[in-house]
């Protein structure tokens, strides 16, 4: 789901980072990992205070941070994608997690407020699966795990929680 773009700066921002995964998934010659993201994905912002039970991950582990938390909790879903943030307009590739209003949850980044996410959330029972059959592995939009698990759209599809709000 795309959101209707604004004249703001923050609209710019919204297509650098959407306009970064169409790039991307114009390379990709087969389905993968941008390719799912630009169909899947959606755009969130930061907006929401870091919810009290929420403790900081580990800098830089932001899969396995969000992964944690996304198998033991059932008021958070797994988001995984591009986020971006606004002093430093550069997309990295990121995990996070979202409330049921489609609020941003970061486990791994503590001042996130403002900041820009295009990303596919996906069932806790696909999160759980796709960590099985890698042997732990975290990071869902992968080449090789996708390759092995999720090959075609059809498949991957069935991984994405498709009733969250977008934030944006």
């Amino acid at each position: 789901m795309i959101v209707q773009q604004t004249a703001t700066a923050e609209g710019s921002l919204d297509m650098l980072l959407i306009e970064h995964v169409r790039r991307l998934a114009r390379w990709e010659h087969v389905f993968g990992p941008a390719t799912a993201l630009s169909s899947f994905g959606r755009l969130y912002t930061s907006i929401a205070n870091r919810p009290r039970w929420l403790l900081s991950g580990q800098a830089k582990q932001c899969f396995l941070n969000a992964t944690a938390i996304a198998l033991v909790r059932d008021d958070v879903t797994y988001v995984e994608g591009f986020a971006l943030d606004p002093g430093t307009p550069i997309p990295v590739e990121h995990a996070w997690l979202v409330d049921d209003n489609g609020h941003v949850i970061d486990p791994t980044w503590d001042e996130n407020r403002g900041h820009l996410y295009y990303g596919v959330p996906f069932e806790k029972d696909f999160v759980a699966t796709m960590m099985k059959l890698s042997g732990g592995e975290c990071g869902l939009l992968d080449h090789r795990l996708m390759r092995q698990y999720a090959r075609s759209e059809q498949q991957f599809e069935r991984g994405v929680r498709g009733n969250l709000k977008s934030s944006a």
